[in-house]
């Protein structure tokens, strides 16, 4: 496969590095199959623009749009490519983000149990809370019919990459479900495998549907 990339930071460099070990060409966006997008937000109309012109199957790994939502679904549905979008490419992230819905939904059967997010990053990540704190509480949210809404503190110091933790507390007992990223492989591995499972769909897709 055939792959272009928007975006050349250090995600971007992961992106690499782990498209070409799974026998992929890193190519110009006027050859490529797919965009993989690792920019950032105010970057996003530049990445629909070089795949909607070129016809390519995009990969948004940027975050911080969902307030443009239906617009981006309209151009990418307008162009007739398809577009896949998640709030955390890392797998593992998105295993928890079904556990977090889960949990909400048998937790909410019991009244003693309150619901809490405690999420760390280094003091480079601009937004806080992130975004795969916001869609964990939303799952736990979803999951407990509403009964379950987890308050989220975040803290941006030191170089922690990303830890998660959503926890269930009751005078009884704590449960801790968390994810911890080891680095930005796991990302760009499940950006490149979103890149793969795209051909041959059309408009946008969430991550979690391509498995």
């Amino acid at each position: 496969m055939k792959i272009a990339l928007h975006g050349y930071g250090k995600m971007g460099h992961a992106v690499e590095r782990v498209a070409r070990d799974a026998g992929h060409e890193i190519v110009a966006p006027h050859v490529a199959d797919v965009l993989i997008d690792f920019s950032h937000a105010d970057a996003l109309d530049d990445a629909l623009n070089i795949a909607c012109d070129n016809k390519l199957d995009l990969v948004i790994g940027t975050t911080g749009w969902n307030d443009r939502f239906d617009e981006v679904r309209a151009r990418v549905e307008s162009a007739g490519i398809a577009c896949v979008y998640a709030s955390n490419f890392s797998p593992g992230a998105n295993v928890v983000f079904a556990l977090a819905r889960r949990a909400g939904e048998l937790f909410a059967k019991f009244p003693q149990y309150a619901a809490g997010m405690e999420e760390r990053h280094h003091s480079q990540k601009k937004d806080a809370p992130s975004g795969t704190a916001l869609k964990i509480a939303s799952e736990v949210k979803e999951g407990s019919g509403g009964k379950l809404d987890p308050p989220i503190v975040a803290s941006r110091v030191g170089a922690e990459f990303g830890l998660h933790t959503l926890f269930f507390d009751s005078p009884d007992d704590l449960v801790e479900i968390s994810h911890r990223a080891r680095g930005r492989e796991g990302f760009a591995r499940g950006a490149v495998f979103a890149a793969e499972k795209i051909r041959g769909r059309k408009g946008l897709v969430r991550f979690d549907e391509l498995f």
